[in-house]
């Protein structure tokens, strides 16, 4: 035999091994055809069909199937069968089967996460939460519980797979320090003009001496509003009495011949019951002559060389009406007329003023008395007079250019429309020095205060009580939510402790207020409500005021001094009418310690009305 080598070798070799398989197939196939007579008569090598069966290889060897999907295999007739692993398919289980996505057993059956695994899957849960027994279904942690400190000081709140650190409104959660911080609203400049921050929130306040206050928001500013408009209109013809709370209003020097005597005829106009009308002296202040009011009448003090003497008389004139008043000096005698009807008629001896070098030299004060001269006064007065002079003529010398002075300054010029009341326009305070302690029992205190108002603008401090920089009583009005009406509120410091809301001031009509305040006990009346308000209520803000009583307290008419703006919830001037009476006592402005020159004592302007300005 020849021995082939090389390719043709391996060729033949393979073919042995193939040709068996590929001849007992092809007997399988001729059995299957019914062909086998045909086969028996062509080759003897499978005299029947078991032959050819058992002449085919075991087609499970080697494995066909994927080693890491199937199961078993199976061999068959010249064909094999892999048995696939659950989690596997494929004829040869070569695919593995993804769970997560199956559209009947949605998501693998897992609550949470489901991962797909070769072969298999298996579900997870989700940070914060633990898994069950069943191995599908999770469960939140309560951290809170598990661990109580988690938070620190501040609220620990379960939540779904989580918690939360919670603090309280106006606080942050500081995580360093476990810790809840105040947040600094007033660093992302919410508040329009000032911003008070504190622990746990802030306020918003607006300049209410320069007209603001604070808007609905509760942040942004406004100007108060005019409520109820008044009659402003001045006359430059009419002298202003009251210009200055301290000092004189207007001050003139004559030099006449020596022959010449005193004399003054006015225009005269006030509600006021006391005060200095003129002041004259000579050069050298060895004589004076003095025109007041005391009481509604016409006071006259005089001195000179001779003789000192006072005398008042004539009928009130303090009746808000125009009213010509005359005083001459004659050769005997002083003449006082009123309405050119002789009220007075005051005998002297000499003459009022002595002429020096051939003139008569005088110097005349309107509405005040030189303040060396304030001691020597028959009867001592209250120099201040809110009143109104016009058409004067002085020592026959006419208006003498007064005129022409005041008709360049507002302040000197009277309102030509006035009732009787007190005025705050809105610009300042006056200050007094009120004893609200009990003599018998200083331990004990009280505040009775009733007033009159009517007011211009609807937001405003009418009357306060001040210890240092502290406010521990205020009574003011505000602008209510309603409009064109207000609310009347009492606070002690920056506290409201009580409160009439939605009525209406502003009206021609004058309204009567009045509180009531010991350490126990507030009430606070109109003429339609009352409402009282006990220190059970208010024990913390009731305590203050009472320590506050105890000491000393400075009242204020009008609005503030310069006190912090959140030392009150209100911290406007006042504007409008006001009349006071505290304790039993009407206060009289011209007694006051200090006030705003705006103030007007015993005058008020009438309301606008559009048929007189048409």
């Amino acid at each position: 035999m020849r021995v082939l080598g090389g390719r043709t070798g391996t060729l033949l070799a393979c073919l042995a091994l193939v040709l068996p398989v590929l001849e007992a197939n092809c007997c399988l196939g001729s059995f299957r055809a019914g062909l086998f007579t045909a086969a028996r008569l062509s080759t003897n090598a499978y005299p029947d069909l078991r032959s050819c069966v058992n002449a085919i290889s075991d087609q499970c060897n080697p494995l066909p199937c994927n080693e890491d999907g199937f199961m078993t295999c199976k061999d068959g007739q010249a064909t094999f069968t892999c048995i696939c692993k659950s989690g596997w398919q494929g004829e040869k289980c070569e695919s593995d089967i993804n769970e997560c996505k199956d559209p009947v057993n949605i998501n693998g059956g897992c609550s949470q996460i489901c991962e797909n695994t070769p072969g298999s899957y298996h579900c997870s849960c989700k940070n914060g939460f633990v898994m069950l027994s069943n191995k599908k279904d999770c469960k939140d942690v309560d951290e809170c519980v598990l661990k109580p400190s988690i938070c620190g000081t501040a609220v620990c709140k379960n939540i779904p797979g989580d918690f939360e650190c919670e603090c309280a409104e106006g606080y942050k959660y500081n995580p360093v320090s476990k810790s809840c911080d105040d947040v600094d609203e007033c660093a992302e400049n919410l508040c329009a003009q000032l911003c008070v921050n504190y622990p746990g929130g802030y306020s918003c306040y607006c300049d209410g001496k320069k007209g603001f206050k604070l808007a609905q928001d509760q942040k942004s500013c406004e100007a108060v509003p005019v409520c109820l408009p008044l009659d402003l209109d001045k006359n430059y013809e009419l002298l202003y009495l009251a210009e200055q709370f301290v000092g004189v209003v207007l001050y003139l020097k004559f030099r006449l011949p020596e022959t010449t005597r005193f004399s003054a005829e006015f225009d005269f106009r006030t509600y006021d019951s006391e005060g200095v009308i003129l002041y004259a002296e000579s050069s050298d202040h060895s004589a004076w002559f003095l025109i007041a009011l005391r009481e509604g009448k016409i006071e006259i003090q005089f001195k000179n060389e001779k003789t000192t003497k006072m005398t008042t008389g004539g009928k009130v004139i303090n009746d808000g009406l125009w009213h010509m008043v005359s005083v001459e000096e004659l050769e005997q005698s002083i003449s006082v007329k009123i309405a050119k009807e002789a009220v007075m008629n005051i005998n002297k001896p000499g003459s009022l003023f002595k002429p020096t070098n051939g003139f008569l030299e005088t110097k005349v004060y309107f509405a005040g008395v030189p303040r060396k001269m304030e001691n020597a006064l028959i009867r001592p007065i209250n120099p201040r007079l809110d009143g109104c002079i016009r058409g004067w003529n002085l020592m026959n010398q006419g208006t003498s250019g007064v005129k022409e002075i005041i008709q360049e300054k507002q302040n000197k010029h009277c309102l030509v429309n006035v009732e009787k009341g007190s005025y705050y326009p809105g610009t300042g305070v006056a200050q007094f020095s009120i004893n609200y302690k009990n003599e018998s029992n200083p331990e004990a205190w009280q505040i009775n205060v009733s007033l009159n108002i009517r007011p211009s603008a609807g937001t405003g401090v009418m009357l306060a009580l001040v210890s240092d920089n502290t406010v521990p009583f205020a009574l003011s009005l505000v602008d209510s939510a309603t409009e064109k009406l207000q609310d009347i509120l009492v606070s002690v410091e920056s506290m409201v402790i009580a409160r009439i809301e939605a009525i209406s001031l502003c009206s021609d009509q004058q309204t009567f207020l009045e509180i009531r305040v010991n350490r126990n006990n507030l009430e606070l009346s109109t003429q339609l409500r009352k409402d009282s308000f006990h220190s059970e209520d208010f024990q913390r803000q009731f305590a203050i005021l009472d320590e506050a009583m105890k000491g000393t307290v400075v009242t204020y008419l009008g609005g503030l001094p310069d006190v912090p703006f959140s030392a009150t919830p209100v911290n406007a001037f006042y504007q409008g009418c006001m009349e006071v009476n505290i304790n039993g006592v009407q206060v009289d402005l011209d007694e006051a310690i200090s006030k705003h020159n705006d103030i007007r004592a015993h005058s008020c302007p009438s309301v606008w009305q559009k048929t007189k300005h048409t």
